[in-house]
Order: C-alpha cells, then structure tokens, then sequence
C-alpha cells in the first residue's frame, strides 16, 4: 500500500462501527471461493457474464447470481457493448486489494508447507 492512503483508522482505541461494518461486508464478499474466482478473472480485464461463468467453470445463471451480489457489494461496475453486460472492478485499488490478499494466502500456504507455526 501507498501513502495515499488513510492514517491509522484506530490509532490504539476501538475500531470506528462504520469502519468495523465496512471491514466485515469486505471480507464477507471475499468469504466465497466463487466470487473471489470471479474477481479475480475481472483483475484481469473486464469481462462478459458468459466469459466469466466459462473461466469460473459456473453456469452463467450461477455467475449472474453471484455477479449481483458483487455489484451490491460496490465492488462491480457494469456497461453495456454490443447488447452484452460488460462487468469491470472499477477502481486499482481494489484489484490491488484482491491481489494482496491471495499474495497473503499464497504466503500463509508457503508458511504451512514448510511446516513453520500458523
């Protein structure tokens, strides 16, 4: 992360509720293998509903649901093209946040393997 960022939300004292709701519903859109596939794909380029139900290996009815709580989440933006729904992660930061996340998880996993504590 850059220093364009936030200063520390908590500086020592409890987390703000607003903060601590937003953490919560972020990491809950992540909480599902599905979806993070999904976001994942669309880290690297936007994508159609059928692309992304292909690449996910999801029928496109399951991607659709799971794309619809993506976007009520905030984490998609949608467009139309050619009378296809294009979805985009309208924002790096969020792509660098998915991308760091499974840098951490690939980093927990290395940890695991090489048999050091959790």
């Amino acid at each position: 992360m850059n220093g364009e960022y936030l200063a520390e939300p908590m500086s020592g004292q409890i987390i703000d509720s607003d903060l601590l709701d937003m953490s919560v519903l972020v990491l809950k859109t992540l909480s599902d293998p599905a979806r993070l596939q999904l976001l994942w794909a669309l880290c690297q380029d936007d994508r159609t509903l059928s692309e992304l139900a292909q690449q996910v290996g999801v029928t496109p009815t399951t991607a659709s649901q799971l794309l619809t709580r993506l976007r009520g989440a905030g984490v998609l933006q949608t467009r139309k093209s050619d009378g296809h729904t294009i979805y985009a992660i309208p924002d790096e930061r969020t792509r660098e946040f998915i991308r760091q996340t499974l840098e951490f998880a690939q980093y927990r996993l290395a940890r695991q393997a090489d048999g050091e504590a959790s």
